[in-house]
């Protein structure tokens, strides 16, 4: 853990910013990282700004993308600032590595569910540091000792008179004091509210629709332009009908883009028909003959290289899980907006990487930092896409060609089949169990493509991706024999991050590898559980809470069935039960989910309940209708017609409880994801006695009610 320690020359205070009041930055030695470039240095961040008015801006260095980050940071330093809520702005922190997060992987992103996590520490510190400041420029005016003076709600008060100035009239004075190197911070019985279900910042302007998000952006003389792209992967042109295209009433340019074709026209209507007319046929790439059974064949191979262990116990299991590639599939379609002039350059985008944007950016235009701004405005999801910088490109490529601002739309076809998808992944375990029915032997193997191969070359030479690994290398469970192997494989597909990463899958094969366990030491699978993690109390906390609160242990209706599973990802610790129905065969009907997390600390308790909600409903989605395919090269599905999501007919009630353990805080946007696939396929085989090991279920037959 890293221990942020403020120095004078860590602020930025300064006579020319006396009519604007106090601003407050300071830097911090980020973590080393597998996955950084370039060698990081010391920065100086800014996050707050106190007006004369009374107004403090808090500037958030994290993408909002829906987790509510823009409230939960701001939370952080104003409970520190004993700042009113009510004068709280926020701004969306400029592209620049001040703002990189310390467990952001040396850069300035969002991603990994590490916002709150990752600044936690930091903005505590800059909070605390900005409140002692505070007081000691009104105990100056008063000529008062410090120990008389105290805070609330933006004023400092002095306790023996009642005196008070608000922390717009001390700004100046306050910019002038000496940085306290160790500032105190408060104790959690005094916090008013980190702890509390706020209400979020952007709700009204979500509701009234004055929210910005990337395909909002409306700029004076802009172009719009929607992109084509090879259907297999590295083709190039083979030919066009431009002058078909630019008869399209609107249309002003055909510009080529990495791997594909631009048609830029005066909205983005006309850019589409434009595009239909170009009718651009595509030649080569890198995988012409590549399928799905291509794909299934490479990683049994790889599985069958590394071999089986073999089982020596009375009672054994040899299972064998799969799953496939998976689309973010963003409510808001992949945007960006670019305007590139001789000397400078304007980029606005819904990104959850600033810093590589910043960096394409500044590789194409020629420009440096100073002359480049990035804008990041609201994102409609992420899920991993949006740290991605093809679509950054390609509006940045045709801006500079055209010298003229312009809005990339993809649509839908080119989103699902020109994508970074969650890898596919096969996985085999052989588990042999004591004569009381426990595992004593755990040998696992895994066999899918690498992530972090595509940024960090080593992880081939090594065959090594912690991404790929995590939730199967490492578990909870006392097992005495526990063996985990990885095999990388290349499949020719471009992978990237998805929503919950390696947990994604690796929580359903563990977990129903656990489940199936039980049943064959005809055990009950919370029984099972208890025993296998009896040294370990937070998860058992979880475990019996989540148990409790779905009634395990009492009867069911007729044709009911429930399904647990438990698993940590991102530092948090999250358990599912799920309760099904089923009336007819292949036919289910999700009824209830009771989710119980522990993420160690607790910032907004609202925002942690409606990240389990959603990252549940994500994960059910995925394991019931969502899959990639591949046929001659190419990706099969194009839009949601051909890649079902789960609808809100369709999704059960979810009940969510924290467990507030007081623990190193840990990260919520994705751990209720890993979850839904185990708890799911638990739950069916309860409910009908059938062990579903392949995902999505809709390809064995299920169908929901």
């Amino acid at each position: 853990m890293y221990k942020y320690k403020l120095k004078r020359r860590s602020f930025i205070k300064s006579s020319t910013l006396a009519a604007t009041g106090l601003i407050i930055g300071f830097t911090y030695d980020p973590k080393k990282s597998l996955a950084a470039k370039t060698k990081i240095k010391n920065e100086l961040g800014i996050w707050i700004r106190i007006s004369p008015d009374d107004t403090i801006t808090l500037i958030v260095p994290s993408s909002e993308m829906g987790q509510g980050v823009n409230t939960s940071l701001p939370m952080i330093i104003a409970e520190e600032l004993d700042a009113n809520w009510e004068s709280i702005r926020t701004e969306t922190a400029p592209a620049n590595s001040d703002y990189k997060n310390p467990e952001g992987h040396g850069g300035q992103n969002t991603g990994g569910s590490n916002s709150v996590k990752g600044f936690w520490n930091l903005l505590q510190e800059t909070g605390a540091a900005a409140r002692e400041m505070l007081v000691t420029a009104a105990a100056q005016r008063w000529n008062v000792p410090l120990e008389e003076c105290d805070t609330k709600l933006g004023n400092v008060i002095h306790k023996n008179t009642n005196k008070k100035l608000s922390y717009g009239k001390l700004a100046v004075a306050a910019s002038k004091i000496e940085v306290p190197s160790s500032p105190s911070k408060k104790s959690k019985e005094k916090y008013s509210l980190v702890g509390k279900s706020i209400q979020r910042i952007d709700v009204p302007e979500k509701v009234t629709g004055a929210a910005k998000f990337g395909i909002d952006i409306r700029l004076p003389e802009m172009l719009f332009a929607t992109v084509r792209q090879s259907p297999i992967f590295g083709g190039e042109i083979l030919s066009l009908d431009e002058v078909a295209a630019k008869a399209i009433r609107g249309v002003k340019a055909v510009v080529a883009v990495p791997n594909g074709i631009a048609v830029v026209a005066d909205n983005t209507w006309r850019s589409k028909k434009g595009m239909d007319a170009l009718n651009p046929q595509f030649t080569g790439g890198e995988t012409p003959h590549l399928s799905s059974l291509n794909i299934h064949n490479k990683l049994i191979t790889a599985l069958d290289k590394e071999g089986k262990a073999k089982i020596d116990t009375e009672k054994s299991l040899d299972l064998e899980y799969e799953v496939p590639f998976l689309a973010h599939s963003t409510l808001e379609p992949m945007n960006c907006t670019a305007n590139v002039k001789e000397n400078s350059c304007e980029v606005w985008v819904p990104t959850q990487n600033q810093g590589m944007s910043m960096d394409v950016t500044k590789e194409i235009t020629g420009l440096n930092d100073e002359q480049i701004k990035i804008n990041t405005t609201l994102l409609g999801g992420g899920f991993g896409r949006r740290g991605e910088t093809d679509f950054v490109t390609q509006a940045v490529t045709i801006s500079k060609s055209l010298n003229k601002p312009v809005q990339v739309t993809w649509m839908r076809e080119e989103d699902m089949q020109h994508d970074f998808y969650r890898p596919a992944c096969i996985s085999r375990f052989q588990i042999g169990l004591s004569k009381e029915g426990l595992p004593i032997q755990w040998e696992n193997q895994l066999a899918g493509p690498s992530i972090l191969k595509r940024f960090v070359a080593a992880m081939g030479w090594f065959g090594v991706d912690p991404t790929s690994t995590e939730g199967a290398n490492e578990l909870p469970y006392t097992i005495p024999d526990f063996n985990f192997d990885y095999s990388l494989v290349d499949t020719g597909v471009p992978v990237g991050f998805w929503r919950s990463v390696g947990s994604s899958y690796n929580a359903f094969f563990t977990e129903c590898a656990i489940d199936e366990a039980a049943k064959l030491a005809n055990q009950d699978p919370y029984e099972y559980r208890l025993k296998l993690l009896k040294d370990q109390p937070r998860y058992l906390k979880v475990l019996e809470k989540v148990v409790k609160n779905a009634n395990w242990v009492d009867p069911l209706p007729k044709n009911h069935g429930l399904g647990l599973a438990i698993h940590k990802s991102f530092g948090s610790i999250v358990s599912t039960v799920i309760e099904v129905s089923s009336n007819a065969p292949g036919i289910i009907k999700l009824q209830k989910a009771w989710v119980v997390i522990d993420c160690g600390k607790v910032v907004n308790p609202d925002i942690v309940k409606a990240q389990m909600e959603g990252g549940f409903i994500f994960g059910l989605s995925a394991a019931l209708g969502e899959e990639i395919t591949l046929k001659d090269g190419r990706v099969e599905q194009s839009n949601f017609h051909d890649y079902s999501i789960l609808r809100l007919k369709g999704s059960p009630k979810i009940s969510v409880e924290i467990v507030e353990s007081g623990s190193e805080i840990g990260g919520v946007g994705e751990p209720a994801v890993p979850l839904a696939a185990p708890a799911l396929t638990n739950a069916i085989f309860s409910v009908s006695g059938k062990r579903i090991r392949s995902l999505p279920l809709s390809k064995h037959g299920i169908v929901i009610a």
